[in-house]
């Protein structure tokens, strides 16, 4: 890890809490990004929507939130997308990545975290 890793977030789930460590130098819009949401509440209440076992996690839709809009997890956003940052860290164990759609542009509240390695999200 290089020196531009001290800051963290605490994800706090009922299952217990995880430590994000930044990668500042490598994504500094997207980090400034997932900090100005937390840091307004909007991952307050939301829930991991997407779990695939031996892939990932995914968390930060708004709309999970509300158990009656489940048919739309996966959907919701902040209104807006971000560009996207691709860097040289591989998606190993425990690596946090943004959600997207198919456009590289297409980013905005939802993210993932690595169960395994992912090799193939790598640069992108």
């Amino acid at each position: 890890m290089d020196s531009k890793t001290n800051e963290v977030a605490v994800i706090k789930t009922s299952e217990g809490e995880m430590v994000v460590q930044f990668w500042t130098d490598a994504a500094p819009n997207t980090i400034e990004n997932f900090k100005k949401l937390a840091r307004s509440g909007f991952y307050d209440g939301t829930i991991f929507h997407r779990i695939v076992k031996g892939f990932m996690i995914q968390g930060g839709d708004p709309l999970s939130k509300d158990p009656k809009k489940e048919s739309s997890y996966g959907t919701g956003g902040p209104g807006y997308k971000i560009k996207a940052e691709f860097n040289d860290h591989p998606h190993a164990r425990g690596v946090i990545s943004m959600a997207r759609e198919m456009d590289s542009d297409s980013a905005g509240s939802q993210f993932f975290i690595c169960l395994a390695p992912v090799p193939r999200l790598d640069h992108q």
